[in-house]
């Protein structure tokens, strides 16, 4: 059963992308949206795998998305941690964000994991920025931890372009 959207979130996973990288200082529902499209973003690392048939390539990029689902799952326990309130990431199939099928995220090619890599190094920074403006510890730990995880998601996406043709 589909997970409904919390009160204020935005209704769309591209409305939510955007809202997310306009955030410094995240309020309980912005890492509720954070949980919501990394749980999605699982997905779409999945179905972007399905659009080659290079093994390696398709090895890292599900990679990323395991790492996705676990950078889910640490911004559920920020809610945790700053609210008290338990929130759990949903899988693809209750995931409202994902009620319309996933998408890749881009065509398997080198340009477009490029391109995607430097999302991923961006989101070093968005979860620093989020880290830095919040006041309860374990959550500035959980937004660093995954800080870090997103430049290697940027690093396998560039290992995975480099073994692809021009």
């Amino acid at each position: 059963m589909t997970m409904p959207l919390p009160a204020g979130a935005p209704a769309t996973l591209r409305e939510a992308f955007a809202h997310i990288a306009t955030v410094t200082t995240p309020s309980v529902l912005d890492m509720k949206i954070m949980a919501l499209t990394e749980a999605a973003a699982m997905t779409l690392y999945y179905k972007t795998a399905e659009g080659t048939d290079n093994a390696a390539v398709a090895a890292l990029l599900q990679a990323n998305g395991r790492e996705e689902f676990l950078h889910a799952q640490r911004a559920a326990m920020a809610v945790k941690a700053v609210s008290g309130e338990d929130f759990f990431p949903p899988l693809a199939e209750d995931n409202p964000y994902l009620t319309d099928g996933a998408a890749p995220f881009a065509p398997v090619t080198k340009a477009a994991l490029t391109g995607l890599a430097q999302g991923e190094f961006g989101g070093e920074a968005l979860y620093e920025k989020w880290a830095a403006n919040t006041d309860n510890d374990e959550a500035a730990r959980l937004f660093r931890l995954n800080g870090k995880e997103e430049t290697d998601h940027g690093n396998r996406l560039m290992q995975a372009a480099a073994l692809l043709p021009d």
